[in-house]
């Protein structure tokens, strides 16, 4: 196999990839160092942003590849830290085709409290989010936390990191990002909503309803 032409063929990707981390950035979902996102390939390789770089500035030819087995396959850049996290939800969830990992500050201080982000504050975020799982603290790019989100991700496309931060996966690159922007939203929303007097969730009553939307076995109420 060719590496250099696999890795050329797949510059629209990397664009875009380098695109959505500087994007990233821009909306202050992370800082400059901070946070790292990858695609699968149909060849099942990873490309997925590197270490060392401003990540507010990346451009498509600083995103790295990775083998399906987890082999730096532009050794010109640095991997990134948590790259065998991204292989293991990869393995856990052949759905997922994307993943954003970063530090949302909002979320990420729930992470730190060790607080629920109230996703069924709003429709929108319940039916986008669901119910986040939660993954306990372990090092960052070690392969015990890999094992404990891979694990987490069963139940989630959205997954708390103690501590740490957040993961959001999804079966495109934009699924994967909103996830995450509506996950700091509704932590935003969880803050204001106790600032303000008590969060008022939706009942179980509605939130069945929303599931029912959700499978599309229910259209919604015409006005």
């Amino acid at each position: 196999m060719n590496i250099q032409a696999l890795y050329d063929g797949y510059l629209k990707e990397r664009e875009e990839l380098a695109y959505f981390m500087r994007r990233l950035y821009e909306q202050s979902l992370t800082t400059c160092s901070g946070g790292n996102l990858s695609v699968k390939t149909p060849t099942g390789h990873i490309l997925i942003t590197p270490s060392a770089l401003d990540k507010g500035r990346i451009q498509g030819n600083q995103i790295g590849m990775i083998s399906p087995e987890g082999e730096n396959l532009t050794p010109q850049l640095k991997t990134s830290i948590e790259t065998e996290m991204h292989l293991r939800v990869y393995e856990a969830r052949p759905d997922v085709k994307a993943i954003v990992h970063a530090h949302p500050v909002t979320a990420t201080s729930f992470t730190a409290m060790k607080a629920p982000i109230l996703t069924t504050l709003t429709a929108e975020a319940y039916a986008v989010l669901g119910i986040p799982a939660w993954a306990e603290y372990a090092l960052m790019g070690t392969s015990k936390l890999a094992m404990i989100v891979a694990e987490r991700i069963a139940t989630s496309n959205i997954v708390l990191l103690e501590n740490h931060g957040v993961l959001a996966a999804g079966p495109t690159l934009l699924k994967a990002f909103d996830r995450l922007e509506v996950l700091e939203a509704a932590a935003k929303m969880t803050l204001y909503a106790h600032m303000m007097g008590g969060p008022s969730p939706i009942d179980a009553e509605r939130l069945e309803e929303l599931n029912r939307f959700k499978a599309g076995k229910a259209a919604p109420a015409s006005k």
